[in-house]
């Protein structure tokens, strides 16, 4: 046992000596594996690459929903909808010149003039942030989803497309993307839609009117409808 410790010591200092020694294969070593996993981080950041196109959007930025920042410098019109164009802000991005623009689409909503007019008035200027869903190599716009940063509080968050919906300045469409997740949010964005065409907001004005029994909540309504009836014709409340 004495004799297996004693090697031990031995080859411990033979090892030490040699590091002492000889020192750039270590440095190599380690400069090697800095370089690689700074390679990895660019690829997986991508600190300076600023988006002006869909396709310089990576795969994984929409696999992963990345999330990214930018100004909203114009709106333009287009069929069916409107696209945002983004000025693009990656992390580095002062190291980048600014006037590329990435074009926006809203997915899954078809935007007024109206609401046009609305992202003119409202929106251009103001920093967004954006998850891309989309990035299809013959589509000239990237769809993303879109939030407002309000400028009295940067806190606060504004989603575009559910601004849109609630004034009645959009409406949903069946969209391209067939991601669970934005299926999702599309299914959540229909409440919104169906109280602005309840109120005839916007592009439902036109809409006839609705009787004022159909205003009514259903569970309202409901107690409504028991109230009116006899005391007599009335069921238990427990069985109600």
């Amino acid at each position: 046992m004495d004799a297996l410790k004693q090697e031990i010591e031995y080859m411990y200092d033979d090892f030490c000596d040699y590091m002492r020694r000889d020192t750039r294969g270590v440095e190599i070593a380690i400069y090697g594996t800095s370089s690689l996993l700074l390679a990895v981080a660019y690829h997986k950041i991508r600190p300076i690459s600023k988006f002006s196109k869909a396709s310089d959007i990576p795969k994984h930025f929409i696999r992963d929903k990345v999330k990214q920042y930018g100004v909203l410098k114009s709106v333009e019109p287009n069929p069916g909808s409107s696209l945002l164009m983004v000025n693009h802000r990656p992390p580095l991005h002062f190291l980048i010149p600014s006037w590329k623009l990435l074009p926006v689409k809203l997915p899954g909503i078809s935007i007024t003039a109206n609401g046009y007019s609305w992202l003119q008035t409202v929106a251009v200027g103001k920093k967004v942030e954006f998850i891309p869903v989309s990035n299809k190599s013959n589509d000239k716009s990237a769809e993303c989803f879109v939030q407002i940063v309000c400028p009295e509080n940067k806190m606060a968050l504004v989603d575009v497309s559910e601004a849109l919906l609630k004034l009645g300045f959009a409406k949903i469409e069946k969209g391209s993307v067939k991601d669970v997740e934005f299926q999702k949010y599309l299914k959540s964005l229909q409440k919104y839609e169906e109280k602005a065409r309840t109120e005839r907001l916007g592009l439902w004005t036109s809409l006839p009117s609705q009787p004022w029994i159909l205003k009514v909540p259903k569970d309202k309504l409901k107690s409504l409808i028991v109230s009116l009836l006899p005391s007599n014709r009335r069921l238990p409340e427990l069985v109600r």
